[in-house]
């Protein structure tokens, strides 16, 4: 197949800056305002799940997440709003990827570091996902090319609600993560058709205390 997206060798050290904090600039580039911390436990930092390619198992890491966050002094809006970008990204992980192997699945990570949150949802894809990440690829760009992800948000739903009930590639789900979710959207697939889509969202101060 032919992903829209290839792995750049830069990607690592980009992504590392990204959760260590020290790309500014890319942070507050098309992201809202940032969530409040009000604490922070003293408990690990990351959290990897590996999921069965099951409906089922979306509320159970709903439940997990949840618990991680506030492990973390998360509360109220942004425990909803972070939980919501996990259970978006591994629906569609779910719903586009490659499970026909046995030992394929959806692998979650959560990282929290000092100034960010990133979530990253990993899954196998084939050609028959080609469409999607044309799909993915393009939301993505058009979510960024507006300053504010709000602005997105409305004249995403302004679209939906011109569209048949049935349509169930509105990309809505995208730009909740951008929007409701304070996050920047990245994805890529690797040379062994791996799909990697990550939603880095803001904190607005720095957690470690």
């Amino acid at each position: 197949m032919s992903p829209s997206r290839k792995k750049d060798p830069s990607d690592t050290n980009r992504r590392s800056s990204i959760k260590d904090g020290k790309n500014d600039r890319a942070l507050r580039n098309g992201a809202s305002e940032p969530f409040i911390v009000r604490e922070r436990s003293a408990t690990k930092r990351s959290m990897k799940l590996t999921l069965k390619p099951n409906w089922e198992e979306i509320e159970k890491v709903r439940n997990s997440s949840s618990e991680f966050f506030r492990s973390h002094g998360f509360h109220g809006d942004a425990v909803n709003a972070l939980t919501m970008v996990i259970s978006e990204l591994i629906e569609n992980g779910i719903k586009y990827g490659n499970f026909k192997a046995p030992g394929n699945k959806v692998i979650l990570t959560i990282h929290v570091g000092s100034r960010v949150v990133t979530v990253e949802v990993v899954n196998p894809v084939d050609e028959t996902a080609y469409n999607h990440l044309k799909r993915l690829d393009r939301t993505i760009q058009w979510i960024r090319g507006y300053q504010d992800p709000f602005q997105a948000y409305t004249e995403r739903i302004r679209a939906v609600s011109k569209k048949p009930l049935r349509d169930e590639e509105s990309g809505l789900g995208l730009v909740r993560i951008a929007y409701e979710g304070k996050s920047i959207l990245d994805f890529f697939v690797g040379d062994d058709n791996i799909l990697n889509v990550s939603a880095v969202s803001i904190l607005e101060e720095d957690i470690r205390r």
